[in-house]
């Protein structure tokens, strides 16, 4: 019994620690036509972020506020979204 206490006690502590969005933030989130933004320029945040992690090492704090997803996002609306404008780079493969 005493066993599975602990792992429930650190697991209650560890979920204070979750992020919480701010009440704006939350009553207007991100949907379709933001996910179909993000999703065309996620390459380049892919890279920035890349950019952003080797900086950080070298302890410079520069354009760690550029995130590849929108959160807080409506959801399904948004994934199709991103999805659309992630896939919009594939459009060579099928040029035949």
């Amino acid at each position: 019994m005493k066993r599975a206490l602990i792992p429930l006690g650190l697991l209650v502590f560890l979920t204070g620690c979750a992020q919480h969005y701010a009440p704006g933030a939350v009553a207007d989130p991100y949907g379709f036509f933001s996910g179909l933004w993000h999703g065309l320029v996620s390459p380049y945040a892919v890279a920035i972020n890349l950019l952003s992690w080797v900086l950080s090492l070298m302890g410079l704090d520069l354009l760690s506020s550029i995130q590849i997803i929108g959160k807080p996002n409506t959801g399904f609306g948004y994934w199709c979204g991103f999805l659309m404008g992630l896939a919009s780079y594939s459009g060579a493969a099928i040029s035949r």
